[in-house]
């Protein structure tokens, strides 16, 4: 990987001291050096039990670095073949952090395991990903999904693992640890267009085994930025990459079962064709495009219990369109969700850096904009984004969305958001977002308003104490239809505050933290009377950090909850002989007390178990009732290999009506149970084949919805609310080969089944089926 030619290499230790030249760059001994690594969890600034070595050197076209990392005990070395973007979860890896732009608020995160698989990302401060989430895959022109990351000194330092980048790397495991190599292209980054560049480095290291993590410039919880705290490169000279441009040609093809006629029937196969494209227009502002994008999933969202959910669930962006770039994107409420464009014909995107403002555009067309409204026509959406550094750390920016019907009713759907990150001190951070919206329907009667959003946080980090209040008020009529906001119409005032002790080091207990935080609900509009407060929770949560990386964490909670008469003016009760009577909202709800344990064990270098159990009193919102939910959540992963892994995932939910000494309260009965079980066993051939096989059972059995008073069936719409029992499998196939990102072939099939609840497949009827195949080449000029 090491090219045969001469260069200037160069690094800088924290105080900014340069590195000599070195004649032949395959020979690592003559690159810089950065030792001197540091523990920062569990216990801050004590030597790592596992040294680490990095060496660092540059050419015309890319930077190197070599990686030494030793280990007392080789054989305990966590190294597996698996996805790209999901190494970093259950392997030992070593991270190397490029802040190119120095300025501390964004950096490119470039991971490898011990056999040299990648995993790459963004970090951005502050940010809390809108566009990925929820585990591994993801990325630049595939699907995939996102997230991952962790927390660190009370403040969110996550990896956005939903970018993909092209470089290359190598590792290989030896008798005194394991050594890596990455060569990253400066085509593959952007930075400042000066003659010579400093950039902030951070290099971390995590032994999965011990979960013991170090970074060669120290970390402390006590300063609010963790890429504040980085290291500086400095004189890298005459870096002129070539200017970026990528062609991507996509070729699909599907062929598609359905049953909506009673009988099952298989379409012709059908292809279409797509493309996307990326020009550098200059070194930090990049301009996409792609047209009749193939938005495809290959794996499908998990799914999430939905009987007791007053609110639409979030599932996260998976199309790499709309994942590459899009951090510029995220604001402290999440106005831009892009899985409100739901097939789109085409899209623009523009993002990049100019001096101190991040500016980005989305502009696309959906052909299937079903969620507003109802139209069958298409939606055009635009969205405008800029951001400005200030200060030492901190932003301000503002954002703009529009949605736009074509089919001449003039329905449209405006927001402009201003939004603001500014650091105080080392430890407290203030973030806060003012926002206001026009919404504008179809019907004629209904008239275009200005409803506003407000929202603040002070959060305080540090080692030992950290805290943080927040207070959200959005508007009932406030709507974002470019965005995800559930809670419209509610005044949410939060707080959390953190003790932690640390244990010596090598001690049996390494840490141990307590947790108290509150939650509270008002109405908007009585909210600014001094009343309106309908829910209410307090709970604790203390957390215990074992040797060897096992964690147990328990929560204790009590709350109360006051069901809104305005959520059940459509509900009448269904008396004898079939007339219906009026409903009457019931008491609040006091004293809903919950107990959960969250376990994460590693019981062996092939077998973990995580997951949670919960019991607790519930509001059951549909019927505005008590309830008393038992839940479960283990999971449990099997790598017999290091090319085999087996997961189990189960979820399952009890509710049954509480007992009441109030007269005329039911009796305690059950009134849902769910089951939701994923099974997922994934082999790797190499680096780029795959192999997976998903199978996931829905079970969902509700009873008739009944008054609480009363206990007589509860009609809506006068249309009474019966006995609900539904089963739904879901089975997936996929052979994917991906040498690198954007260059990918795979074929696939899938079947959704629906009928009993029952987990015997014989019981079921297909619904949907669909066999694919996708081919993709990445060309970079």
């Amino acid at each position: 990987m090491i090219p045969e030619s001469t260069s200037t290499g160069v690094w800088t230790n924290r105080h900014g001291a340069r590195l000599p030249r070195s004649k032949r760059l395959h020979k690592w001994g003559t690159a810089a050096i950065l030792g001197g690594f540091t523990q920062y969890i569990p216990i801050e600034g004590v030597d790592p039990t596992e040294p680490t070595e990095v060496r660092v050197f540059y050419t015309d076209e890319a930077i190197y670095f070599g990686i030494r990392a030793y280990d007392s005990d080789p054989d305990e070395i966590l190294a597996r073949f698996g996805e790209r973007d999901r190494v970093t979860y259950n392997d030992d890896w070593v991270r190397i952090i490029l802040d190119t732009f120095d300025d501390r608020r964004q950096a490119y995160a470039f991971s490898i395991n011990p056999l040299g698989l990648q995993s790459d990302g963004l970090i951005v401060e502050g940010s809390v990903s809108g566009f990925g989430g929820g585990g591994g895959g993801g990325g630049h022109y595939r699907g995939g999904g996102g997230g991952g990351g962790g927390s660190y000194g009370g403040r969110v330092f996550q990896v956005d693992f939903n970018p993909d980048f092209i470089w290359d790397s190598e590792g290989i495991v030896d008798a005194e640890g394991w050594t890596g190599e990455i060569r990253i292209p400066y085509v593959s980054l952007r930075f400042r267009e000066i003659p010579e560049q400093a950039w902030g480095i951070q290099v971390t290291r995590e032994v999965k085994r011990t979960r013991f993590r170090q970074s060669w410039a120290p970390l402390t919880k006590d300063i609010s930025s963790s890429l504040g705290q980085s290291g500086r490169l400095v004189g890298l000279r005459d870096v002129h990459p070539r200017r970026l441009v990528e062609l991507n040609p996509v070729a699909t093809g599907i062929r598609t079962g359905t049953n909506e006629t009673g009988a099952f029937l298989r379409s012709d196969p059908d292809g279409e064709f797509g493309f996307n494209a990326r020009i550098g227009i200059t070194q930090n502002m990049v301009l996409d495009g792609t047209y009749n994008p193939d938005f495809s999933q290959i794996e499908a969202d998990v799914s999430q219990i939905t009987v007791n959910e007053r609110f639409a669930l979030f599932f996260p962006e998976k199309r790499p369109f709309f994942l590459n770039g899009t951090e510029i994107f995220n604001t402290p409420q999440r106005l831009v969700y892009t899985r409100q464009i739901a097939d789109p014909l085409g899209g623009l995107k523009l993002t990049g850096k100019l001096g101190s403002f991040n500016v980005g555009y989305i502009g696309a067309l959906d052909d299937s904009p079903s969620s507003i409204l109802g139209r069958s026509g298409r939606a055009r959406f635009n969205v405008l984004r800029a951001r400005r550094d200030i200060g030492s750390g901190s932003t301000v920016g503002v954002l703009y969305t529009s949605r736009d019907m074509t089919d001449g009713s003039g329905a449209f759907n405006r927001v402009l958001s201003g939004d603001a990150r500014i650091l105080l001190g080392g430890r407290y951070t203030l973030t806060t977002q003012v926002a206001g919206s026009l919404d504008h329907s179809e019907l004629e009667t209904e008239q275009t308003q200005f409803s506003p959003l407000i929202m603040a946080s002070l959060d305080r980090s540090g080692r030992e104490f950290s805290w943080k209040a927040t207070f959200t008020d959005i508007h009932p009529d406030f709507h974002a239809r470019s965005g995800f906001i559930t809670r419209a119409g509610d005044t949410q005032v939060d707080a959390r505050m953190t003790v932690t002790r640390f244990g010596r080091p090598g001690a049996i207990l390494e840490r141990t933290s307590i947790t108290a935080s509150t939650q509270n609900f008002f109405d908007h509009d009585a909210f600014w009377t001094g009343s309106g407060l309908f829910e209410h929770e307090l709970q604790v949560m203390p957390s215990f950090t074992f040797r060897g990386g096992r964690t147990l964490s328990f929560m204790i909670r009590n709350g109360y909850f006051r069901f809104q008469p305005a959520r059940y003016v459509n509900y009448t009760i269904v008396d004898e002989g079939g007339s219906q009577s009026p409903f009457l909202t019931p008491e609040p709800l006091k004293n809903l007390k919950a107990f959960m344990v969250f376990p994460r064990m590693r019981l062996s270098n092939e077998f973990s178990l995580n997951g949670s159990f919960m019991a607790r009193e519930t509001a059951i919102f549909a019927e505005a009732s008590r309830g008393f939910e038992l839940q479960a959540r283990p999971e449990i992963q099997w790598s017999p290999t290091d090319r085999l892994e087996l997961s189990v995932n189960h979820t399952f939910s009890r509710i049954s009506r509480s007992s009441s000494e109030q007269p005329g309260m039911v009796p305690k009965e059950v009134y849902s149970t769910v089951h939701v079980t994923n099974i997922r066993a994934q082999y790797l051939f190499n680096r780029a084949l795959m192999a997976r096989a998903i199978v996931q059972y829905d079970l969902d059995e509700r009873e008739a919805l009944k008054d609480p008073t009363s206990g007589k069936q509860l009609a809506i719409f006068g249309q009474p609310q019966g006995t609900r029992s539904t089963g739904e499998f879901q089975g997936q196939f996929l052979l994917q080969y991906e040498p690198s990102p954007g260059t990918i072939f795979y074929i696939g099939f899938s079947r959704l089944m629906e009928g009993e609840r029952s987990y015997r497949v014989s019981t079921m009827n297909p619904v949907e089926e669909g066999i694919f195949l996708k081919l993709s080449y990445l060309f970079r000029m």
